[in-house]
């Protein structure tokens, strides 16, 4: 593993269809709710008749509330998630009482920044993403995510984790 510091970059993001599970959830929640989430996600999935595309993630719409943080829990595929039949949105699966639906993160430039450690990082990493999009001129968009790159493994090595995150920015 490689402990140099890490600089953020900005790059051009593709478009990802995404199968979700999308809650507002108060922060000591979060851990509840991707347990929750991971099995149904997976599930539909493969009874859609689909697999993963990339790495899973967590995106966040928008500034957190006092209910909480508007966060998906996503799992990136190849084609949009199938929608139900007649209501005109994704409705998805529901498994375990979980429902797990469509969403599509637009392509767009995007300031990442690469976290080596334990998720307890996360609070300071993203802080020093948002200053240096900052001091690059740049304008965040209400869209920020975080790309799970390593699956931690029960009684493993925390500071082997790594994880991506990604601010997605204004303009061209």
């Amino acid at each position: 593993m490689n402990d140099s510091p890490v600089t953020p970059e900005i790059d051009t993001r593709p478009e990802l269809h995404l199968a979700v599970v999308r809650e507002t959830v108060p922060f000591d929640r979060i851990p509840e709710l991707y347990d929750r989430a991971f099995p149904a996600l997976f599930a539909a999935i493969a009874a859609a008749g689909s697999s993963p595309a990339a790495a899973p993630m967590g995106i966040m719409h928008g500034s957190p509330t006092a209910d909480g943080l508007d966060l998906s829990v996503a799992v990136p595929i190849s084609q949009p998630f199938p929608s139900a039949e007649g209501d005109g949105g994704a409705d998805g699966a529901a498994t375990a009482g979980v429902r797990v639906t469509a969403e599509t993160l637009p392509a767009s430039r995007t300031a990442t920044y690469l976290l080596r450690g334990d998720f307890s990082g996360l609070s300071a990493a993203y802080e020093r993403l948002y200053a240096w999009v900052s001091e690059q001129g740049e304008q965040p968009t209400d869209i920020a995510w975080e790309q799970y790159l390593t699956e931690p493994e029960p009684g493993g090595d925390p500071a082997h984790n790594e994880t991506l995150i990604g601010v997605q920015l204004a303009g061209d």
